[in-house]
């Protein structure tokens, strides 16, 4: 009878492998670690687009300081090689550019490498170019936040980088429906830009810059690894990781010469450690946003941190339509229009306890006898009002009406009974 233990198999195949000895394991623990550095290395190469060819550094980099760019908009002054920006324009903007003498062919430069100081999370930040053959338009692309390390960016995922640029600058402004534009702006300094020629260290700082760049909380379901942020971006890092688990367990099996059994094994604990992976990238995610907040709210009284709204302009109009309403019967509906559905949603919260709803929900044609009822438009030119026959179109929809309150954006209307 043969007691002997069987010969390892690998996971794949029902074939023994060659070798049981120390010397034997010592090797393919070896071989094991140059595969899964290959693997590894070939992933991030295939998810971060490393061009075909390039090598590890970029061979030719058009550096430009801080202090290269010009003030377009806002205002700043040159510190050294540095440009501190110290206040927005009258439109919340801050905005700097640098003319390129000579033109550069943007294929030849496909990486963008930005370095900031004291960068404010309540900003968000765009790139803008120029391209010879359009003077006249300005392109613009989101970028990930810039931090306290440099961020790269791949400008081959926009279609926009083509052809000479023969312009170059960035734009800053108050991160959209977060925070209070007259407090967003807090002074910071650009350091370089950079324009990198194709290497392996420009696509893979693309590549973790995406993944790893501070993200600002987002008007969409709770969501730790969804696509929450405005600039255009890699891989998931989840397939990345699911896929480069998987397939590390079935390397790892077939050199040490295991079986199924091991391999179920090792992949339930590639599953559990991957999981804590992203858990922990989420909470260095979370704390980010969390650190946006107390720069908000922190060392303020509640009545203070209950004034800061995102949109206080909105705020200020919800204000005016309820010291309007307050003249009106309690049954009175307000139904409100707008630009966006975001302004009509958020017009909508500021104006409880009032009665108030989208205009899609209006009936129509209007009941004979309604309850009183205004309509609010705000921002939205489609709507025509007629003083002289007291009439009132929009989308879709006609009525009496008259006029009870015209400042700019903002306008309420009585409404009587449909037109035709």
């Amino acid at each position: 009878m043969n007691d002997a233990p069987d010969a390892p198999r690998c996971v794949l195949s029902r074939r023994p492998m060659p070798g049981g000895s120390r010397a034997g394991r010592h090797g393919r623990a070896v071989v094991l670690v140059l595969a899964l550095a290959i693997l590894w290395t070939l992933l991030l190469a295939v998810a971060a687009s490393v061009p075909l060819g390039a090598g590890f550094e970029p061979a030719v980099r058009l550096r430009h300081a801080g202090s290269d760019f010009g003030i377009v908009t806002g205002a700043g002054i040159a510190n050294g090689r540095r440009l501190g920006i110290a206040a927005a324009g009258t439109d919340h903007l801050a905005m700097q550019s640098h003319l390129l003498d000579p033109p550069v062919d943007a294929a030849d430069f496909p990486v963008l490498r930005h370095r900031w100081q004291d960068f404010p999370r309540t900003l968000e930040l765009s790139f803008m170019f120029r391209r010879a053959d359009a003077p006249g338009d300005v392109q613009t692309i989101s970028l990930p936040a810039a931090g306290s390390h440099p961020a790269y960016f791949d400008l081959r995922d926009v279609p926009a980088w083509r052809g000479r640029i023969t312009e170059i600058g960035f734009a800053e402004f108050p991160t959209a429906q977060l925070v209070p534009a007259d407090a967003a702006f807090q002074p910071f300094a650009l350091v370089e830009t950079e324009l990198w020629a194709p290497s392996w260290r420009g696509s893979l700082g693309a590549l973790g810059t995406d993944w790893f760049a501070y993200r600002p909380w987002a008007l969409m379901s709770v969501s730790a690894l969804g696509p929450d942020a405005p600039w255009r971006h890699k891989v998931s890092p989840t397939l990345v990781l699911a896929a480069g688990l998987f397939a590390s367990v079935l390397l790892a099996a077939c050199v040490l010469g295991r079986g199924r059994r091991w391999a179920g094994a090792a992949l339930c604990f590639a599953l559990g450690a991957g999981w804590i992976a992203l858990d922990l990238r989420w909470l260095a995610e979370f704390a980010g946003r969390d650190a946006l907040t107390r720069d908000l709210y922190a060392g303020k009284p509640w009545s203070e941190r209950a004034a800061i709204e995102p949109d206080t302009e909105l705020l200020a109009a919800a204000r005016r339509v309820q010291t309007l309403l307050a003249r009106e019967p309690a049954t009175t509906h307000v139904v409100v229009a707008a630009d966006t559905a975001y302004t009509m949603l958020r017009l909508d919260y500021h104006l409880l306890p009032a009665n108030a709803a989208p205009f899609e929900m209006l009936p129509r044609p209007l009941p004979a006898s309604p309850a009183p009822t205004l309509l609010l438009v705000y921002a939205d030119p489609r709507w025509l009002f007629d003083a002289r026959d007291g009439t009132l179109r929009g989308p879709g929809s006609a009525f009496r009406a008259s006029s009870l309150l015209d400042e700019g954006d903002l306008r309420v209307f009585r409404l009587g009974a449909s037109l035709p």
